[in-house]
């Protein structure tokens, strides 16, 4: 068997026009026979995030890329005459539980092989982002702050043509890092790891782990009480809009658009989440749980509607948004529940409606606990400062109380 260098060298001699049987294909043009096979192959699907280009061949010839998306793997086949993936000889991180075998027939990767390497990594970041939901960012850093002391020592002994792999996954951890510190109320560890995933990113030019760290740096900004510089970096996570999959898509556009709220340019930041629907991640089924922006579904963009209504000072229509957004969040996303939560609590507050307020903090103070979000409990702590006057009422004494247990 072949093996996908051979593969895609010998396709620069396959041409699937007759009438340039016998020519040579360049990189450009074999990823133009791709692109136009998903054309023909998906006509009434929007494929922008599969379209590759010439890197993308380069990476694929040289091993960088070994399983491609069902949608390229079947504009590869028709491309390159091929029955089945078998014959393209791919490799395939992805391991069933009932076969010792790879989808597709292959055998699993050799023990201690740097392919036996890169799925352990690629499994255990699935793992932690589990992790994460079910036990807190407390618990997950731990693994993460591991993985990266592996991948680190790693990358002094990784063969020079596997580095961009071992690089990518670097980039893919120190974001998680920076997230997970966001969530512990740890904002200059959590732009420290964000800046190093912005670094790794660039050294591979990879537009998903680019535009994601840059991503993650608007937050950092927004969290930071920078509106403007987390517009800045949502602006420039944009730019890499049609090379991300579609869930990143719309929560970019999720985050620029707070930002904008958060600046006063509330029409900007309406039309954006209105855009943000298109692209979210429950509008395309089959998303893997726990690949970037998979959270961005529907009822996520409509709490940060909420959000975005509340910072334009109109909090009536925030609680009434929030509301009806709050049973779409999944239940393992506590944080995000939480979090949503405690905007309406806020929102509440913007509507000089103190007892609400109270009992709606109320209610997200356990889940926040559970879910171990220090960045939510001091969202909730703002709220208790905010209805403090009002201690007189029960409902808002009881909360109080209730804060004061927590912190």
């Amino acid at each position: 068997m072949v093996t996908p260098n051979h593969v895609l060298a010998e396709a620069r001699q396959r041409i699937p026009s007759p009438r340039r049987l016998g020519q040579c294909m360049s990189r450009s043009e074999l990823a133009d026979a791709v692109n136009a096979a998903l054309n023909l192959l998906y006509p009434k699907r929007d494929l922008t995030t599969q379209y590759v280009d010439h890197r993308w061949v380069g990476k694929l010839e040289r091993g960088e890329h070994r399983w491609p998306s069902e949608e390229r793997r079947a504009a590869l086949r028709h491309v390159l005459d091929a029955t089945t993936d078998i014959e393209l000889d791919l490799y395939s991180p992805r391991r069933t539980e009932s076969s010792n075998a790879l989808p597709g027939g292959q055998p699993q990767p050799p023990a201690h092989s740097w392919d036996e390497t890169f799925y352990q990594l690629r499994a255990q970041w699935h793992l932690l982002v589990q992790n994460d939901k079910l036990f807190g960012p407390e618990y997950a850093l731990i693994g993460v702050a591991n993985q990266l002391t592996l991948i680190d020592q790693l990358l002094s002994d990784v063969p020079a043509q596997l580095r961009p792999n071992l690089i990518r996954f670097a980039a893919q951890y120190a974001e998680s890092a920076a997230w997970l510190n966001q969530s512990l109320n740890k904002h200059p560890a959590g732009h420290v790891w964000t800046e190093k995933a912005l670094s790794w990113s660039n050294q591979i030019a990879d537009p998903t782990m680019t535009a994601w760290a840059t991503y993650r740096s608007s937050q950092h900004w927004l969290m930071a009480g920078q509106p403007k510089r987390s517009i800045e970096c949502a602006e420039a996570a944009m730019l890499y809009d049609r090379q991300v999959p579609a869930p990143m898509r719309a929560a970019i556009r999720v985050q620029h658009a707070h930002a904008l709220a958060a600046t006063g340019r509330a029409r900007e930041a309406m039309n954006l989440l209105d855009a943000a629907h298109h692209w979210a991640a429950d509008r395309r089924p089959g998303k893997p749980e726990g690949e970037h922006g998979s959270y961005c579904t529907s009822g996520y963009i409509e709490v940060h509607r909420g959000t975005c209504l509340r910072l334009s000072e109109r909090p009536h229509e925030a609680v009434a948004v929030l509301t009806e957004a709050l049973p779409a969040i999944p239940p393992l996303h506590r944080q995000d529940f939480a979090l949503a939560l405690a905007s309406k609590a806020a929102a509440h507050v913007a509507a000089r409606q103190p007892e609400l307020a109270a009992t709606t903090a109320r209610t997200a103070l356990p889940i926040a606990r559970r879910a171990g979000s220090r960045r939510v409990l001091h969202q909730l702590a703002q709220v208790g400062a905010a209805v403090d006057t009002h201690g007189h009422l029960a409902d808002v004494r009881a909360f109080l109380d209730d804060l004061a247990e927590v912190t």
